[in-house]
């Protein structure tokens, strides 16, 4: 079982009939030319069973017993997707787009905007540990392991963003407070602080953008290859 693309993942599920005790020269199989496989029930809890499979003929040799006949099915299956979007997608999307608050709170407005970037880091880290709580540990990358570290990635960026921004204003504050002891203002204390406002305001407009083009080369990449 391949899961590089779980959970947006297809499987083939191979079935093999064969002799345990007969060779060719005594047993041989072929499928029926007219309905080889019928399905009384196709409905499975994780998976969508297609009506389409590939049926074979094939042969087993032992080196030992001599050569045994076999038929051989693939099934080919589709996770179910809706749980994972409902579980898993929907609500890293929504913590993803919480963290972008920050850029639209005041500069000075600190225990806010620590407070929900450590909420929305910390929620992030929770929801991808318990996503990948079930699944068997496979040294390859899963497509869930790199949604979850690039959620991960921008909620962090978010914090990091608001670091930068309030390091700024606090060392352009002191350097205000230290002039106004002589009686004087620097315009470029000022434009400095402006400049960390339009460092949120870009950051409005970079982190929803970048998060977007994402999405796109996620979903067409994982669908479609």
């Amino acid at each position: 079982m391949d899961l590089s693309k779980y959970p947006l993942d297809s499987q083939t599920c191979p079935i093999q009939i064969e002799s345990y005790g007969y060779t060719v020269d005594n047993v041989k199989f072929k499928w029926e030319p007219m309905e080889p496989i019928v399905f009384d029930e196709k409905e499975l809890a994780q998976f969508t069973l297609f009506d389409e499979y590939d049926i074979k003929s094939c042969f087993r040799r032992s080196n030992t017993t001599g050569e045994f006949a076999c038929l051989l099915a693939e099934l080919h299956l589709q996770r179910n997707r809706g749980y994972y979007i409902i579980q898993i997608f929907v609500p890293s999307i929504l913590i993803v787009t919480l963290s972008w608050v920050s850029f639209w709170l005041d500069i000075d407005a600190i225990p806010a905007r620590i407070s929900l970037g450590v909420l929305t880091v910390l929620t992030m880290t929770t929801q991808s540990a318990g996503a990948r709580e079930s699944l068997p540990k496979v040294s390859y990358i899963k497509a869930i392991d790199v949604w979850m570290s690039v959620c991960l990635i921008f909620v962090f960026a978010s914090l990091l963003e608001f670091a930068y921004v309030n390091v700024q204003a606090r060392r352009k504050n002191k350097e205000i407070s230290t002039e106004k002891k002589h009686f004087c203002r620097s315009d470029s204390v000022l434009l400095d602080r402006v400049k960390a406002r339009q460092v949120d305001k870009l950051s409005r407009l970079v982190f929803p953008l970048s998060f977007i083009i994402f999405n796109l080369v996620f979903w067409i990449y994982y669908l479609f290859s």
